[in-house]
């Protein structure tokens, strides 16, 4: 593994170390920088490609006269693009809701200009239309109502958290019906991924360019995100079981792998689409096991924070932890500028939370 060693582990390791000591830096030359107000522009710097990517949706709109749905310009793809979304909208609905539930705030912004970004983003979910984009944003929805509601329960306040609950059922509805409305894939779901979890190497999920397509039980021809998604999943895991140990640190580890199991050259297919599997082909099982322990760590500071410490930052920490690692789950963002970014912020949450009390902006009740 050291010998195939090329750096992509090493950048989000100095990105983690940088977060870390990034606001105590900057606190030394500028004393009035607090945490609060830092912490409030990288989200606004964030917030920024959505702005870009709202406006240029209404500008396509304006010229072709229809709404360019799964289309992105600004970013690479889709992917990127719902990544982006759903980390700044879990900061932007934990603000909110801990205001509505717990009168706390953090982010130097007011409440309508929140909202306002907030329901940007939800726009823009629909827009980029991303199945388990819209699935984490959903999932980050019930995750924040759910900490907030526990941290509050002892404040008696039935009614508020009732309506806000309320607000959450139908904004995710909302979303929902915009995803099934606007995406086919999940017609046929299920009968794809039973088709496709045993899809052969000759198969299209895996030669791009002239494989067969699998038929599913409808006798309709598979749909690639749906069926060899699944079979991506199955064979991900096979190779992690059969190579325990990892096979290094490659850019494309599955499709090498794969190759080089097969000694097929054709498979042109070049990651299975899930960040954890490919950790796990490269690292093997301790490479999994140390990342876990990694972000149990980040997790359980989140946690303390949240419970006893620094409330807003704690959580802060812990909902970007969970999300991070469930997207991992169902994307390939454990690599490249995903994983710098996360790095980043988590290191830099992580400090946040290690800033003595004199160091940092109080909360406001």
């Amino acid at each position: 593994m050291v010998s195939a060693w090329s750096g992509q582990w090493l950048r989000p390791v100095l990105l983690f170390c940088a977060g870390l000591v990034l606001l105590p830096a900057i606190q030394r030359t500028y004393p009035s920088m607090s945490a609060a107000r830092f912490f409030t522009l990288v989200i606004l710097f964030f917030w920024g490609v959505v702005c870009v990517h709202l406006l240029d949706s209404l500008w396509l709109y304006w010229r072709d006269g229809y709404i360019h749905w799964g289309e992105t310009r600004i970013v690479y793809n889709r992917t990127r693009m719902s990544f982006q979304v759903n980390m700044i909208t879990g900061f932007l609905m934990a603000e909110l809701l801990a205001r509505g539930l717990l009168h706390q705030r953090f982010l130097r912004l007011k409440t309508p200009v929140l909202a306002l970004m907030l329901i940007s983003n939800l726009l823009c979910t629909a827009l980029v239309d991303t199945r388990w984009g819209t699935i984490g944003l959903v999932g980050s929805l019930f995750s924040t109502f759910i900490l907030l509601s526990l941290h509050s329960m002892r404040r008696s306040r039935v009614i508020v958290t009732g309506g806000i609950l309320v607000g959450i059922v139908v904004a995710s509805a909302l979303l929902g019906y915009a995803s099934w409305k606007t995406d086919p894939r999940w017609q046929n779901l299920e009968s794809d991924a039973i088709a496709g979890w045993n899809a052969p190497f000759t198969s299209f999920c895996y030669n791009k360019t002239d494989g067969t397509v699998p038929v599913n039980s409808q006798g309709v021809a598979m749909n690639h995100s749906n069926g060899c998604r699944a079979s991506f999943f199955h064979q991900g895991w096979n190779l992690i079981a059969e190579h325990p140990a990892g096979v290094g640190a490659k850019k494309e580890a599955f499709r090498y792998v794969l190759r080089r199991d097969t000694q097929d050259n054709r498979i042109n297919i070049p990651h299975s689409h899930y960040g954890l599997i490919e950790f796990g082909i490269q690292n093997g099982v301790i490479g999994i096991a140390g990342w876990l322990i990694l972000l149990v760590g980040c997790w359980y500071i989140g946690w303390r924070e949240f419970r006893r410490g620094k409330m807003m930052v704690g959580m802060f920490l812990l909902l970007f932890t969970i999300g991070f690692f469930c997207r991992t789950m169902v994307d390939h963002n454990l690599k490249d500028h995903y994983l710098e970014q996360y790095m980043l912020l988590t290191g830099l949450l992580v400090g946040m939370c290690a800033l003595r009390p004199a160091n940092t902006e109080k909360q406001t009740s």
